[in-house]
């Protein structure tokens, strides 16, 4: 089952490709001009640069996104002359970051669409004087929706003509205190990010300082404002200065050294080291952990021993944070890691329950090969008192670890989060419970599941799946007769609560239960059946379950055989190879020959899924030659259109 989203960020990808190679012509009518807004045409260092790109066409059949690039550089190539005191400053310390993976299209008119640029997003000049600028776009393409799209037309706008003036020390510490007053009275995530981007704009020193400030101390506003405010912090002129500010605070034993900082600094420094290089431009993935710029790696690690050294030095909230940074970005070398590795787990570990439990959840679900310790479980079994509206994730987290840790002392929570009617406990974790059944939550079940049918509300709909689910894990046979009762005499019962009733009846009752199976599948009808069967073989799966399946895949409707198929690969042995080849076989035999046919029926969803089964099982492998074999093998244009993505 191939995910739309990726079939239209390909292509996505490949309209971004294409840009530049198709030249608008007069003829088609498409037109792209740039216009000051209010005709302002002076501007002072570090203000806003707004320009206006008005796109139009004389005639239908044009669309363009709409999005402002911002400083993800995607569409929109800007050109400014004179280049002496232009700065691209996003080039240089974001890197190429390829394009975004957000779009919003509309239909071109005679009617203007504007769509806004900002140079600062992407430029900083740095020198009083006359500029021309002028943009070629490539967010225009002939075609509707994203998906049908052809190739872009590269659209050069008309020239623009502007000034640009000092801002003296004054008039910036006059605009830091007007904009800090901006922020500081911001309500919502917009009006923060607009005052914060104003801000970062600013390239003195004296809105430096401030950037600084607000980096180190974010508070709980919005991932937008951070965003700008980082941002900011690569606009600022003065590198030395900017590079000064931030390993002070990293150097500070009361400040927390955040993985924010850490890399921060780690790239600034990097910048600075290269300025007057041919090499200017950050690579793309300079900071990731394992991977990206050498030399990027080889400075951050420089800052981690000197972080681990000041550890001792180090308490309270600063100390632990700096300890989880550390942890989150161990050196490269194996001994430098380990070193630092000891005396970060003895910190973590006694002072784990001096974190929020947001972190705490964060490291026991991404580093617990690290920090596991029998000295955590108390600190687990807190984790499971926190609440909140946003628990369930802790609880999620901390019931698997201690699961794993201590599964005797996590059985009475997992009875208690059955028990309780509000919870949505993971099933996937308590599923790791050795007990077969669990007898404690056979009435609780059975009261749940009852006032859930009677139920009207959409909630009810999820929340009586979750819990049939659970029924079909634990639930003892002593409660099948009331669960049948339900079962039948819920007539209007959700089809995706059907999986878990059916499950725990094959589960007690093998033959009952794949009939039922068989009945309510037949009721909903193939376009629904993948409402049922994914859940129910996931929650059961026998040899019989295997049988239905196989004859199953012997059906001539494409959503009958696709979703055996499918199921087949996930579940079946490496036996059921045989009969999906056998399958695939029967298929290409029948409609080879006849692809327009097979295409206008749905036939290409058998054929992918035959063949996606064959590639992708869990219990058996192709060989690459067997792979390439099968992927060429298609028929039907979804098929060919998918194992082309594939490659």
């Amino acid at each position: 089952m191939y995910p739309k989203f990726v079939i239209i960020f390909f292509v996505a990808a490949l309209y971004f490709l294409g840009a530049g190679r198709t030249p608008a012509q007069d003829g088609a009518g498409v037109r792209a001009t740039l216009k000051f807004p209010e005709d302002k045409t002076t501007y002072r260092i570090g203000e806003p640069i707004r320009l206006m790109l008005e796109l139009t066409a004389e005639r239908e059949g044009y669309s363009t996104d709409i999005i402002s690039d911002g400083t993800d550089l995607t569409w929109d190539k800007i050109t400014i002359s004179p280049e002496a005191g232009v700065y691209r400053w996003a080039e240089e310390s974001l890197g190429n970051r390829g394009m975004r993976d957000y779009f919003s299209n509309a239909a071109l008119t005679t009617k203007p669409i504007v769509v806004d640029i900002y140079l600062n997003d992407s430029i900083r000049i740095d020198r009083p004087g006359r500029y021309s600028v002028q943009i070629t776009t490539g967010r225009v393409s002939p075609g509707g929706p994203l998906e049908q799209r052809n190739v872009p037309l590269t659209l050069t706008t008309n020239a623009l003509t502007f000034n640009v003036v000092p801002m003296t020390n004054d008039e910036e510490e006059k605009e830091v205190k007007r904009i800090s007053q901006l922020i500081d009275s911001a309500r919502g995530y917009q009006a923060e990010e607009a005052a914060a981007r104003q801000l970062a704009y600013l390239t003195g020193d004296i809105s430096t300082r401030e950037k600084v400030r607000r980096f180190l101390t974010p508070g709980s506003r919005s991932g937008n404002y951070s965003a700008q405010i980082y941002h900011g912090l690569f606009i600022a002129r003065n590198r030395a200065l900017l590079l000064q500010l931030l390993q002070a605070a990293m150097r500070d034993v009361d400040t927390p050294v955040t993985y924010s900082l850490l890399n921060v600094v780690a790239k600034v420094h990097l910048l600075l080291e290269r300025v007057g290089s041919a090499q200017k431009a950050m690579p793309r993935g300079s900071l990731m952990i394992n991977g990206g710029d050498p030399r990027f790696l080889e400075i951050r690690d420089a800052y981690l021993v000197e972080l681990g050294n000041s550890l001792n030095k180090r308490s309270g909230t600063s100390q632990t944070f700096t300890a989880k940074t550390l942890l989150m970005n161990l050196p490269k070398s194996e001994q430098a890691a380990a070193a630092l590795l000891a005396e970060v787990q003895r910190i973590l570990r006694a002072q784990f329950d001096t974190l929020h439990p947001y972190d705490q959840e964060y490291l026991m679900r991404m580093y617990w090969e690290q920090l596991r310790d029998a000295s955590l479980v108390p600190s687990l079994k807190k984790m499971l008192a926190f609440t909140a509206a946003s628990s369930k994730n802790v609880h999620d987290t901390a019931l698997k670890r201690l699961l794993e840790m201590a599964p005797d002392e996590a059985r009475p929570y997992v009875i208690a989060q059955i028990r309780d009617p509000k919870s949505f406990i993971d099933l996937e974790v308590v599923s790791s419970l050795a007990d077969k059944t669990l007898p404690e939550v056979d009435d609780a079940l059975v009261d749940q599941i009852r006032e859930l049918s009677k139920s009207k509300a959409n909630f009810s709909r999820v929340h009586m799946k979750h819990k049939t689910s659970l029924a079909a894990r634990f639930a003892t046979k002593s409660i099948y007769a009331d669960l049948m009762d339900i079962y039948r005499s819920s007539d209007d019962l959700p089809v995706e609560a059907r999986a878990g009733f059916l499950a725990y009846f094959a589960r007690h009752n093998e033959a009952e239960g794949l009939a039922l199976l068989e009945q309510a599948l037949e009721k909903v009808g193939p376009a629904l059946q993948f409402n049922i069967l994914p859940d129910f073989t996931k929650l059961y799966f026998s040899d019989g379950v295997g049988a239905l399946l196989r004859t199953r895949l012997d059906s001539d409707d494409p959503d009958i055989v696709s979703t055996a198929a499918y199921l087949i690969s996930k579940h079946g042995p490496a036996s059921d190879q045989a009969a999906i080849e056998k399958r695939l076989q029967r298929w290409q035999a029948q409609w080879r020959g006849r692809a327009a046919e097979a295409d206008a029926n749905g036939q290409g969803r058998a054929e992918r899924e035959l063949i996606w089964a064959m590639l992708h099982a869990k219990s058996w492998k192709a060989s690459p030659p067997r792979v390439k074999e099968l992927q060429q093998s298609c028929v039907t244009t979804v098929c060919k259109q998918h194992f082309r993505l594939q490659n």
